[in-house]
């Protein structure tokens, strides 16, 4: 019960985190500021479950709850005070809440700095799992934004496809340099995680899942933006969210659940 409350803690923190980094990527002098609301409003109902799930599992005080709160009072600002044009106090805020957001992530994990037991290893893991679900959630709500601003340029959707492209990049390499560390489980007769057979299972899971699919899909979402058939690439995004969710619930199951990277 322990490892579901704590992978459902890493789902919304991370949404809340990963979707209110990548606001920056369509200017909100094009998309108005009902998209930015919309956006922000999404994370403060996912870091306000996520603070939940925290009390729930017994933090009630301490510096973890505490940013919480930080980061909620700065998202609710960010949502009710922005305009179209993003003014300076905007900047600074966008940059605080990312701060914060940053600082409770590292808090959640619990002392990545000590190298010696791979805390730092696992902090990038979560920071990338977090950048991976927000950047292609983000990608998702934005494709429908083109519904109510129809004249919007496709120029923020391929940024965001570029960087899903340049994060998943990030994540197959942190995956190989796992199972370089992590080799045991993968070995015949090992009896690590839940065993030989069901890692490799995992294992074969989380490669088709979490970045073959959501590699040939985002191939396809990248051609219907070039054809600015937006609400055809919306559909792709659509599925491309619900893969990134089921890969990276796989690869956070293990990893709280075994202590195994993927």
């Amino acid at each position: 019960m322990q490892v579901i409350v704590k992978i459902t803690e890493f789902f919304l923190l991370s949404m809340s985190f990963g979707v209110s980094f990548f606001s920056f990527i369509a200017k909100s002098e094009l998309t108005g500021a009902g998209f930015l609301k919309l956006i922000y409003n999404i994370c403060l109902v996912s870091l306000g479950l996520g603070f939940v799930c925290n009390l729930s599992s017994g933090s009630v005080a301490g510096a973890k709850s505490l940013f919480y709160l930080i980061s909620f009072f700065l998202l609710f600002l960010s949502s009710f005070f922005h305009k179209d044009e993003k003014s300076f106090s905007m900047w600074c805020l966008y940059f605080l809440q990312t701060a914060s957001l940053l600082i409770l992530l590292y808090l959640f994990q619990g002392n990545p700095g000590k190298i010696a037991d791979g805390g730092l290893f696992s902090y990038f893991f979560i920071l990338s799992s977090s950048l991976f679900l927000g950047i292609i959630t983000y990608s998702m709500l934005l494709g429908h934004w083109y519904l109510v601003v129809p004249k919007l340029s496709e120029r923020p959707l391929k940024v965001a496809l570029i960087f899903t492209w340049l994060i998943m990049l990030l994540k197959f390499l942190l995956t190989c340099t796992a199972l370089v560390k992590d080799v045991g489980f993968f070995l015949e007769g090992s009896r690590l995680g839940a065993g030989y057979m069901f890692n490799w299972i995992i294992l074969a899971m989380r490669l088709a899942w979490g970045y073959l699919i959501i590699g040939i899909m985002s191939y396809f979402t990248w051609k219907l933006v070039k054809m600015r058939s937006i609400q055809s690439a919306t559909g792709i995004l659509y599925v491309m969210t619900f893969f990134v969710f089921i890969g990276e619930l796989i690869s956070t199951f293990i990893f709280y659940k075994y202590g195994m990277y993927l």
